[in-house]
């Protein structure tokens, strides 16, 4: 490997562009392929939501206070076999019920307690546990109530691939329900083992719950159905630079479940395709312009838990006009990360889970085939990250905190600019809080079907930040409308994305977008402005033939941005894929 000497950097210095080599105040290649990885890495993700519709009494459980005979009751408790498995059904009774201490309460009322009890537990999950009020002296004032427990007996599989049996494909391990036998059944289990089943694209699953041979118990018989595990997928888009290319080629293998677990793993490599810029000196030596870049994952659950890898790269080349002589100013950068992500709570309209992620990431840049040590970066350090998601009637909203922080594990470097190695300051010990929040629900419109789809993303900076960790606003995925050759970026920030969809077809839409974003920050407090608006309009979908072909197709328009900040006036862009 080649460094280059002061000296000679000195000299490198007078005959290049000084923005060319400056301490990454602004690394759009970088920052652009991170955001594309991004989006590619969302769509070979299978989001697999379950939730079973539970059919619920709409009855009145009020109790009646004229009721006669009766008997005076103060409190209602469990009895000493259930009272530690299902504590929490006492106190949401009486709420629910309205009970006040000394009521009297007969035979109607105690019906209604039973019933109320039983409604409750199915809410809860609770699907083939029974609320019993057994004959009882209530001379103490204590109403006892009594659960039977639902257990589980046996778990069941049925298994097939490509319509053949396929005994032992996903049965052979007990990682996907967080259920066992003998344990009480709970649907919301039930329901987080299907998401972990269902999380394959190839996969089709169902479930019945049936009575056992053993009394107050019940039988889970699961049917499991695997058509190709081997998926192939290949896309074009035009979402790179115009210097390095600016129509980006992708291809990608997965393999759903490879060892049995439910697990997948995929790879992706992606390279610039043409329309990149390649230049010729007097001697005739050709200098090319060019990307490219790959990733894998791997990603298993165990139960309540999902544990993840990824590792991306991304290289680069920039062919850059000397005076005399043409330069290959070119980088790499390596991105790895171990998370592991744990549902703890959930219920019909509710779930919320945790994450903690360990990250690692290098950069590289050069001149020719010389590094430039002073550019030279390596972070490392963790994320904790909370979601939550909400169904409330037609809407569903999805919310995420998050807390980045760079530390000195993985033999860390200090970064360029706490050297003095740029005019803005910045470190590898970064801290990072972001906040997330989409919303999306479905409406008619005389008998046509629309959609509407907001999302919001905010950052907030506790240290200085360096450009890649910085808020970068003005491309499709961030601000529509703009060509993503300039960007605004700054340590703190938010951007918001709209997003109206008519759905003409099952399949297909035709969609209207408005975004807004705004970045601040000590390196934004010296731009020209600090905010961009954007327009889009276009049509998206997929069709299967063969495999599954899905397009998007737009045209944007700027609708603010600040003085001299070079965008097209009007922007068209694509995304094809097609996988099989």
């Amino acid at each position: 490997m080649k460094f280059f000497p002061a000296p000679c950097l000195l000299v490198i210095l007078a005959v290049i562009p000084l923005k060319t080599l400056a301490a990454d105040e602004n690394d759009a290649e970088l920052i652009r392929s991170m955001q594309r990885q991004q989006h590619i890495d969302a769509e070979l993700l299978t989001d697999a939501n379950v939730r079973f519709e539970q059919p619920l009494e709409k009855n009145n459980y009020v109790l009646s206070e004229d009721e006669t005979p009766c008997t005076r009751v103060n409190y209602i408790s469990l009895d000493d076999k259930t009272a530690r498995k299902f504590s929490f059904l006492p106190s949401v009774l009486m709420k629910e019920t309205a009970f006040k201490t000394g009521m009297c309460l007969g035979s109607n009322n105690l019906s209604r307690l039973q019933k109320a009890a039983q409604q409750i537990l199915i809410v809860r999950g609770y699907l083939t546990s029974q609320a019993i009020i057994q004959p009882q002296n209530m001379d103490s004032g204590i109403l006892k109530l009594r659960v039977s427990a639902g257990e589980i007996g046996d778990i069941r599989y049925e298994e097939k691939r490509d319509g053949k049996s396929a005994e032992g494909s996903i049965s052979t391990f007990n990682n996907k329900f967080p259920l066992y036998r003998n344990k009480i059944l709970n649907l919301r289990d039930v329901e987080q083992g299907l998401e972990n089943l269902r999380r394959l694209s190839s996969v089709k699953t169902d479930i019945q719950i049936i009575p056992s041979e053993e009394e107050g118990k019940s039988d889970l018989q699961i049917k499991w159905q695997q058509n190709k595990p081997i998926r192939f997928s290949i896309g074009i888009d035009d979402a790179g630079g115009k210097t390095t290319g600016k129509y980006q080629g992708n291809v990608a293998l997965s393999f759903d479940n490879p060892l049995g677990l439910s697990d997948l793993f995929y790879v992706s490599y992606g390279r610039g395709l043409v329309h990149k810029t390649d230049l010729t000196d007097a001697t005739g030596t050709e200098t090319e312009s060019g990307s490219r870049s790959y990733s894998v994952h791997y990603s298993v659950p165990v139960k309540k838990w999902l544990f993840s890898f990824n590792h991306n790269g991304h290289r680069y080349h920039e062919a850059t006009e000397g005076y005399s002589v043409n330069y290959d100013y070119n980088g790499k950068q390596y991105q790895s990360s171990l998370a592991a992500e744990r549902m703890l709570w959930r219920n019909r309209f509710h779930k919320t889970s945790v994450g903690m992620k360990l990250w690692t990431r290098q950069t590289y840049k050069y001149i020719d085939d010389a590094e430039i040590e002073v550019q030279r970066r390596r972070s490392a350090g963790w994320e904790a990250e909370l979601r939550h998601r909400a169904y409330l009637n037609r809407w569903q909203l999805d919310g995420k905190l998050s807390y980045k922080r760079g530390t000195g594990m993985r033999q860390s470097m200090p970064a360029p600019e706490e050297n003095g190695g740029g005019t803005i300051p910045g470190t590898s010990r970064m801290k990072i809080i972001t906040a997330g929040l989409d919303a999306a629900a479905p409406f008619m419109l005389g008998k046509q079907q629309f959609s509407y789809e907001t999302a919001i993303h905010a950052q907030w900076n506790k240290t200085p930040l360096v450009a890649q960790d910085k808020l970068s606003i003005g491309s499709r995925y961030t601000v529509r409308g703009f060509d993503g050759e300039q960007s605004l970026s700054g340590e703190r920030g938010f951007y918001w994305q709209n997003t109206l969809g008519w759905h003409f077809h099952p399949r297909h839409q035709f969609y209207l977008g408005a975004d807004y974003g705004r970045v601040s920050g000590e390196s934004a407090q010296y731009a020209s402005g600090k905010r961009l608006a954007g327009a889009v309009a276009g049509f998206r979908g997929s069709h299967k033939v063969g495999g599954i072909f899905a397009y998007d197709l737009f045209a944007g328009k700027p609708l603010h941005k600040p003085e001299g900040f070079q965008t097209a006036n009007t922007v068209y862009g694509f995304n094809l894929n097609y996988s099989f």
